[in-house]
């Protein structure tokens, strides 16, 4: 459970309150509960596909096992957008927030000196260690709580009770919502942890998944309730006018830790797919894994928001459709009896199939 809490829960969450407080904190509510249970279906499916297959796979692999070269080439595509996207997500955020807490108006100077010190960090080997992602977790919960304390008495009735159901409000919480609520690629993991106990394995996925959302739905009463239409798209420096600056450097020195510890674990991750599985030499597996969203950013690519919108839409597409279609075929291929099944109607495969594709457009309205 601890390993798909710590997975699932990281930058996503300060892009969450500014996406809602334009929608209403009330749709909001609503779009995260309905996305929510998706993508706690998803990853029961998953759960299941990882059961009724011998060995061990990532999403690429079942991709292999069960769809071919398509599902591989598919699987990996979503690998490319999901990690490319967060790191750019990471490099634009963590100078702003580098920029909040030391006064100071350069924030892609910040972002450049991130880059260069978390590059040579990764050209000698260093990964973030990846069992520091739940002690973060409650490093959150925990300054969570501290505005709770402090701010509540902020907390307006009227900013919760604002609605827009205007494009492009509408369909702006969509691709935020899917970025922060994703956590599938740790589910092969949480199996290889319960192999000796897989009838635990659906508990630990139940709870794993709803706790992030009762997380995320806390944050959004606390921030969307002080800021309101204020709320800006790092959820934290909208807080200033509201909350002791102290306070909102706390936030966004956490966010730098967050987000500065999953830009290397990511990073780390790309230089050795490029190394590993495409057998191309270490420099240039680094410059590959770091090099693109620096250019990025340099290009103009400077809206957090718009960066989690599009990469969680378009990765969440892939990811959901991919599941639902492996979850067919291992059903019918799957050569393990697994300790749980999901049963679905093929209507509802399909119907959930036209929600991920019409959701990967959602960024383009």
């Amino acid at each position: 459970m601890a390993i798909l809490v710590g997975t699932t829960i990281g930058a996503g969450i300060f892009g969450l309150p500014y996406t809602i407080a334009r929608i209403g904190f009330l749709p909001g509510l609503f779009y995260l509960l309905i996305l929510g249970g998706l993508i706690l279906l998803l990853n029961l499916l998953y759960g299941e596909v990882i059961l009724r297959t011998p060995g061990d796979h990532q999403l690429t692999g079942y991709g292999q096992v069960y769809l071919g070269k398509k599902g591989r080439h598919l699987a990996t595509l979503a690998l490319f957008i999901s990690l490319y996207g967060a790191l750019l997500a990471y490099l634009v955020k963590i100078g702003e927030f580098l920029a909040l807490i030391l006064n100071l108006p350069h924030h892609l100077v910040f972002s450049l000196l991130f880059f260069f010190l978390a590059s040579m960090a990764l050209f000698f080997g260093l990964k973030a260690v990846s069992q520091i992602e739940l002690v973060l977790v409650i490093l959150i919960i925990a300054f969570m709580s501290l505005i709770g304390l402090v701010g509540a008495k902020s907390v307006l009735g009227t900013n919760l009770s604002l609605v827009d159901l205007t494009l492009p409000s509408l369909t702006l919480p969509y691709g935020v919502l899917l970025f922060a609520l994703t956590g599938t690629s740790s589910i092969p993991e949480m199996e290889e942890v319960l192999r000796q106990e897989p009838q635990k394995l659906k508990k630990a996925i139940l709870l794993g998944t709803l706790i992030p959302i009762l997380i995320y739905l806390f944050f959004l009463l606390l921030v969307v309730g002080i800021s309101g239409l204020q709320t800006s798209e790092d959820a934290i420096t909208g807080l200033l006018p509201f909350l002791s600056s102290w306070i909102v450097k706390l936030g966004a020195g956490l966010g730098v830790l967050t987000m500065g510890t999953s830009f290397l674990a990511l990073g780390y991750v790309l230089r050795e797919v490029w190394h590993r599985d495409f057998k191309l030499p270490k420099f240039t597996s680094l410059s590959l894994a770091c090099l693109p969203p620096l250019i990025l950013l340099l290009a103009g690519a400077k809206s957090f928001i718009t960066i989690l919108e599009i990469t969680g839409a378009l990765t969440g597409g892939l990811v959901g459709i991919l599941i639902i279609f492996l979850h067919q075929k291992a059903k019918q291929a799957g050569s393990l009896e697994p300790a749980y099944q999901i049963k679905i109607p093929t209507a509802i495969y399909w119907l959930l199939t036209l929600v991920f594709l019409l959701g990967m457009l959602s960024p383009f309205f």
